[in-house]
């Protein structure tokens, strides 16, 4: 698992120029700016009061398959009023990654939803992101102290997920891999966080040794497949 988060890191870093930039605007959309009647939406749309302002807006993703890679999907808020706010959804470094708008929900504890996008919804590993609107910009989230902070786990061939946690403004996140001992356990960190801005930042992990198996995903609610789950005002 840990070899995995590795050479992923490093693909991002290869990929996504920046993206560790986790309070500035997406260095990319610069270069990705140009016709936006070229984009067409694609999946579902969602409506939600993203900015807080009692009204609803619109949440697409958009697509243009003449665009390089990492300018094809762009995730686009209608606020009303007339203002829109953009953010482009870089693929990830592997064949058959395909992003989906999935869900809008508050994530970080405060006024206003947060659009979520599965960004590999039919691969065994299912990671996703989490956008937050801040001044009108689209600024894409991320975790403390773990190898790819871009990535939420929605799911994986082990133990692992997403979801808010009791207090608003927290949220729990699950990863596993095979024990060391052997491949009859498998060693689970559930790492809880607290929204500070863009990032979440980590309060406290907790780590158990469970037997491979089903049980495994009965006992936390957040590896039951469906990422946010228990968050509040959720849309999708």
């Amino acid at each position: 698992m840990l070899v995995k988060w590795l050479i992923l890191g490093g693909l991002l870093a290869i990929a996504v120029p920046g993206c560790r930039h986790a309070d500035a605007e997406d260095p990319e959309a610069a270069t990705c700016k140009g016709a936006p009647a070229t984009y067409r939406s694609k999946g579902k749309t969602l409506v939600g009061d993203v900015d807080a302002d009692g009204t609803g807006d619109r949440v697409t993703l958009r697509v243009d398959g003449t665009r390089p890679a990492r300018c094809r999907h762009l995730l686009l808020v209608q606020i009303s009023g007339g203002r829109t706010a953009v953010a482009t959804v870089p693929p990830l470094p592997w064949p058959g990654t395909d992003p989906q708008l999935l869900l809008l929900a508050e994530i970080d504890g405060r006024p206003g939803l947060e659009p979520v996008l599965t960004l590999a919804p039919a691969a065994v590993y299912r990671p996703g992101a989490v956008f937050m609107l801040s001044r009108g910009t689209l600024l894409r989230m991320r975790l403390e102290s773990v190898p790819v902070p871009e990535l939420f786990p929605f799911y994986d061939e082990f133990p692992a997920g997403v979801d808010c946690a009791r207090q608003p403004g927290t949220i729990v996140a699950t990863q596993s891999r095979i024990a060391d001992e052997g491949d009859g356990r498998w060693d689970v960190t559930r790492s809880f966080y607290r929204a500070a801005g863009a990032r979440f930042g980590l309060v406290r992990e907790e780590r158990f040794q469970v037997e491979v198996g089903p049980k495994a995903g009965k006992r936390w609610p957040e590896v039951r497949g469906e990422p946010f789950r228990h968050c509040r005002a959720r849309v999708g």
